[in-house]
């Protein structure tokens, strides 16, 4: 069955998998996976707290290489806090508006048509700080990630922590089942606002 996905989403799997396929003698390849093509809007929604995604391509429909997301990102609003992978590298691809990202101690603004590669072992993050929506196409290798994130919503849902912190530590501890480290001490300060808004004031 032939599946949709939109042109930028489509290239940038072409070439996170295009070195990862071998014919064998008789001609037959090793890593195999059916062709996909998603539409514009389409793709499977995300069960996530955090902000609108979609699921364009699943690591079982890329032979287990790579999940391809398509995430919206509301004006002035956060992506992800700062964390460090030990078992999957990211790929960005903004598509529409401003994404702002952590990569390491620099702090990078992406504008339509960029692509940021954010490798395991380096701390990063993403938000958008702009007044207009964001959106981008999000890869990620391996499965881990892919069950990290289907698995945050029902984890907050089972929990159901009464604070801003409970959930943190409920996120914080599956993150951490998944090789993923959080470390909001290396929040930029530009970030701090969207993340940790002032409490609003009397008069």
């Amino acid at each position: 069955m032939l599946r949709q996905i939109s042109l930028g989403a489509l290239a940038l799997g072409l070439v996170a998998c295009s070195g990862e396929t071998h014919q064998a003698e008789d001609g037959a390849y090793s890593h195999h996976f059916d062709n996909v093509l998603v539409r514009d809007g389409a793709g499977r929604v995300v069960d996530n707290p955090f902000h609108p995604i979609k699921l364009i391509l699943s690591h079982d429909e890329s032979a287990g290489d790579i999940s391809v997301y398509e995430f919206t990102l509301p004006p002035r609003s956060p992506g992800s806090p700062p964390h460090t992978h030990t078992l999957e590298d990211e790929y960005f691809y903004v598509v529409e508006g401003e994404l702002s990202a952590l990569s390491g101690e620099d702090v990078l603004t992406l504008a339509p048509g960029d692509f940021a590669a954010l490798n395991r072992g380096t701390a990063h993050m993403f938000w958008n700080g702009s007044e207009e929506t964001t959106r981008l196409i999000m890869m990620t290798t391996g499965s881990s990630f892919e069950a990290f994130l289907s698995g945050a919503g029902p984890r907050l849902a089972e929990a159901r922590p009464e604070t801003p912190e409970a959930a943190g530590a409920v996120i914080g501890q599956l993150a951490a089942e998944h090789g993923i480290t959080i470390s909001m001490e290396k929040m930029p300060p530009e970030a701090a606002p969207i993340y940790m808004p002032a409490p609003p004031t009397d008069g």
